[in-house]
């Protein structure tokens, strides 16, 4: 296994720290670990659904009633 050092600014370390042990894992470098794990996978999954979309066909213009609906689901989300 490599080793890097990387200097945080101390309350992003201590923010770090605490993300770490609410989620039970021994020490800060694991915690880094599992979630560039994390980042990795989602790339992968977005690259797939990205590979997905252009392999299915040429694409279809929203109409307006259609975009909309979109922004009401948004919104209706974010509770505005």
């Amino acid at each position: 296994m490599s080793t890097i050092s990387v200097n945080l600014p101390d309350s992003v370390m201590f923010e770090v720290a605490q993300r770490a042990q609410k989620n039970g894992f021994s020490d800060v470098g694991e915690f880094v670990s599992q979630m560039i794990a994390q980042i990795n996978e989602r790339q992968t999954q977005v690259e797939m659904l990205a590979i997905e979309g252009i392999e299915s066909g040429p694409s279809e213009p929203w109409n307006t009633a259609e975009i909309e609906a979109i922004r009401n689901d948004l919104r209706s989300k974010r509770g505005s």
